[in-house]
């Protein structure tokens, strides 16, 4: 990515309530954090660079809608995945918590979970990634 571009996301995340972003497009992977708890909160910019994995092969499963997020069905029991499951498309990944209703985050094709971008019982945002997957299998 060009260093201009990369500069304009850096701005636009900082004036942002949210705490990381995750970029994958045609030039690459970006992905940047807020560390929480510190007064000034930094944005840390990592950029991936294993070629291995191409940004074809990479998906987000992202928020539908505003409210909170919850990595398993009640607060006693398993997630529902973890970082290196296999899941398929359909499969309850997590649930959203809006307007007491809770509704089901499902994987939209087959993939293996990279990893999990919000931390549970956090408040989510509308089209806020919330996964990092990897291809597998046939992705229609």
């Amino acid at each position: 990515m060009k260093i201009a571009h990369l500069k304009k996301i850096i701005q636009v995340f900082n004036q942002s309530g949210l705490s990381s972003l995750e970029i994958n497009d045609y030039q690459g992977q970006v992905r940047l954090t807020k560390e929480l708890g510190t007064k000034a909160q930094t944005p840390v910019l990592s950029e991936t660079t294993d070629k291995s994995v191409t940004p074809d092969d990479t998906f987000t499963i992202k928020a539908p809608f505003v409210g909170t997020f919850y990595t398993a069905p009640g607060p006693d029991q398993a997630a529902f995945v973890k970082i290196g499951d296999q899941v398929t498309k359909g499969q309850t990944v997590a649930i959203i918590e809006a307007m007491k209703m809770m509704n089901e985050v499902k994987a939209l094709q087959d993939g293996r979970i990279n990893d999990i971008l919000v931390v549970d019982g956090s408040t989510v945002e509308y089209d806020q990634a919330l996964f990092a997957l990897t291809k597998t299998g046939d992705a229609s």
